[in-house]
């Protein structure tokens, strides 16, 4: 009789994860948008992704909505109302949901004053990613936030990500923008060494 019984129920994957976090914002005008490897994803190549980076902007004066909407999510959701209230407050840049199941972590970064923060955030785009409406930043913001990771932590995925981006979006590029805010940031040469580089499509 065992094989009549429904297959046992594996949960959420990262995509499915991604679509209903994302669906939550939407629905409820949280302003946001897809960095780290999504916006890679998205611009570059498909590749691999330990978690979801989000970038999020909730005022003070949203906070307890803000709570309440991911204290909603399912109960294999781990949410911690503590860490959200501290990360808004300013005493931490973000604060996470973690999927229990398989232990996808959800980081969302709290949007910040500094200019670069606030100039990628608007010049944030909708776009269409697993069917359906997404934001995410541009391709010129998502290579250099990649220098500037790889600047930081001296990581060589983030060198990659951001030539994969250059090499595919290079007839698309605002390079105007691209080399003034790399020379704001300090990553013009970082810019130039992966402007140069010829990656392989799917290394």
């Amino acid at each position: 009789m065992e094989q009549n019984l429904p297959a046992p129920l594996m949960g959420y994957t990262q995509r499915d994860i991604l679509k209903k976090i994302t669906t939550l914002l939407e629905t409820h005008h949280i302003p946001y948008m897809l960095t780290g490897a999504w916006s890679v994803i998205y611009y570059g190549r498909p590749r691999a992704s330990h978690d979801i980076d989000i970038v999020v902007e909730i005022k003070p004066e949203k906070l307890e909505t803000v709570i309440l909407l991911f204290s909603s999510l399912d109960t294999d959701f781990t949410v911690q109302p503590e860490m959200i209230r501290q990360a808004v407050a300013g005493g931490q840049k973000f604060f996470q949901v973690v999927y229990l199941p398989t232990l996808v972590k959800i980081d969302f970064w709290l949007l910040q004053n500094d200019a670069f923060d606030q100039a990628r955030f608007v010049r944030r785009q909708t776009v269409t990613i697993l069917n359906q409406r997404m934001t995410t930043p541009t391709a010129e913001d998502t290579i250099l936030k990649k220098l500037l990771w790889y600047r930081q932590a001296k990581l060589e995925k983030h060198l990659v990500d951001a030539a994969f981006v250059h090499q595919i979006q290079k007839n698309n590029l605002d390079r105007n923008y691209l080399t003034k805010w790399a020379k704001k940031l300090k990553v013009e040469k970082l810019l130039k060494e992966v402007s140069t580089l010829d990656l392989e499509p799917y290394m």
